[in-house]
């Protein structure tokens, strides 16, 4: 599914259909009753290649998490 610009979803005969911005509509069936929307990070600009931005996201999270691991441990210390 390409992603241009905002995508909205409906529910059409239980059935998810997700249309973009150019008026072009996906349908998918429900897959465990999640949207497919929940499992895209919206940080990720579908207009763009998604791997590395995927990489730079992980990376950006497990410093922030380095961080704040170091911030309690000199917490407890003091």
């Amino acid at each position: 599914m390409p992603g241009i610009g905002k995508v909205t979803q409906k529910m059409v005969k239980g059935v998810r259909v997700y249309t973009d911005e150019s008026g072009r509509s996906f349908s998918f069936p429900p897959a465990a009753g999640r949207p497919l929307l929940d499992y895209i990070d919206p940080r990720i600009d579908l207009t763009k290649p998604i791997y590395e931005q995927v990489m730079k996201l992980q990376a950006k999270d497990e410093a922030a998490s380095a961080k704040a691991k170091k911030r309690k441990r000199q917490a407890a210390i003091a």
